[in-house]
């Protein structure tokens, strides 16, 4: 079974091997037949992609689904509940529906992320060649080099998955890695949810991690009624995950062997205001790892620009990575050959 891990670099090895079919313009030939064999390669390339990742997702989910709800069994268990009193089956109607249901939304979201890669994939090798035939023909720019223009000005950023509200293009591996977590732990939380109700178990509670964001603050800590039933504890609307790479998770409440002063603490911190309570000290953490995952996200930003322009010179991500955190000598020297070649690019109108 595949791991989260290696669904995600399905995505990072797509992103490359398109990039790469762009890249290949750059011998100069841009013949017709080149542009339909290139084309073709690319619905390859995600065709591959889509059975991988969806059946890799698929079998994902359905291994969080039966995790969660093997851990609520414990749960209870360790609250005091016999095993022997529960009813731990996985029943096909609830759980294997509920299961399927996650994993259909998810694999949309792989349909949805492949169009958009394999739309923006074919319109650079199509810009590519437009480029590069209107630098070659109309200002008198070699055929190698008009190529070499063209390819540098479309492939210098990742391949998108999705377009935001706002009209941002979020890559694609970027895009898919949110999704796969998401639907990972929404199938963890819905078995756990589900073990609970089979077993007659209306009490849940959110965990609290002081190092969260703003919308997961508001509704952590709390111990939630499913069925809204029991009137000491807001019902339960909405669940984790709260959004992608959410690390909110869900588990059975037993009150039965709970001390009565728990038990008071509990229902005053689950009817708390439903707003952002997390410390000053907490919430500056939470802005210094955001900003520390912008400046690894805004690295490879870069090191796919070099990549574009300097494909023979510019190393690995990771020696890239570790080139500019260090400042070497090689750095300042890519940085310098990146700078000559797009000056050169510009001069020649590319």
């Amino acid at each position: 079974m595949a791991t989260t891990e290696e669904l995600i670099a399905l995505y990072v090895l797509a992103d490359e091997r398109l990039r790469a079919l762009v890249q290949i313009l750059q011998d100069g030939n841009i013949s017709n037949r080149r542009r339909q064999q290139l084309l073709q390669q690319v619905d390859m390339i995600i065709a591959e992609l889509v059975n991988d990742a969806g059946q890799g997702l698929a079998d994902l989910i359905g291994e969080e689904y039966r995790s969660g709800a093997a851990v609520a069994v414990e749960q209870m268990v360790a609250a005091g509940i016999a095993r022997e009193a529960m009813d731990v089956t996985i029943k096909e109607i609830i759980h294997q529906g509920a299961a399927q249901s996650i994993s259909d939304e998810g694999f949309y979201s792989i349909l949805e992320a492949s169009e958009h890669m394999t739309r923006d994939a074919k319109k650079r090798i199509e810009d590519a060649i437009r480029i590069a035939n209107e630098q070659s023909l109309l200002e008198g720019v070699s055929r190698r080099q008009a190529t070499q223009n063209a390819v540098a000005a479309v492939n210098k950023q990742g391949i998108t998955g999705m377009i935001s509200k706002n009209g941002a293009r979020i890559p694609a591996d970027k895009y898919m890695a949110g999704v796969v977590q998401y639907h990972q732990r929404k199938a963890h939380v819905t078995g756990t949810e589900n073990m609970a109700v089979q077993n007659g178990m209306d009490l849940v509670y959110i965990n609290s991690v002081g190092i969260t964001c703003p919308v997961c603050a508001v509704y952590q800590g709390r111990v939630y009624s499913i069925s809204g039933s029991d009137s000491r504890f807001p019902r339960l609307e909405r669940r984790p995950p709260y959004h992608s790479h959410c690390v909110h998770s869900m588990s059975v409440w037993v009150e039965e062997y709970t001390s009565a002063d728990e038990i008071e603490q509990v229902i005053l911190d689950s009817n708390r205001p439903f707003t952002d309570n997390r410390t000053a000290a907490n919430m500056r953490r939470y802005n210094e790892l955001q900003r520390e995952k912008s400046r690894k996200n805004e690295t490879r930003k870069q090191w796919i620009r070099y990549k574009a322009v300097l494909p023979e010179d510019t190393p690995n991500l990771q020696q890239f990575a570790s080139l500019k955190v260090r400042k070497t000598a090689r750095y300042a020297e890519l940085q310098e050959l990146f700078r000559e070649v797009n000056r050169e690019i510009k001069r020649q109108g590319g």
